[in-house]
């Protein structure tokens, strides 16, 4: 068996990918906001 790495990176893609979902065009205002309080979540 493959020995395991010490670190994984994990990347969020939820604006990207979630918001191509939406029925209308968010704004790029709103979408910035939107990963700025994903930030801040951590």
């Amino acid at each position: 068996m493959a020995a395991l790495p010490k670190s994984v990176h994990i990347v969020e893609v939820g604006p990207r990918d979630g918001l191509q979902n939406e029925a209308r065009t968010v704004p790029t205002d709103k979408k910035a906001e939107f990963v700025k309080l994903l930030a801040a979540a951590g």
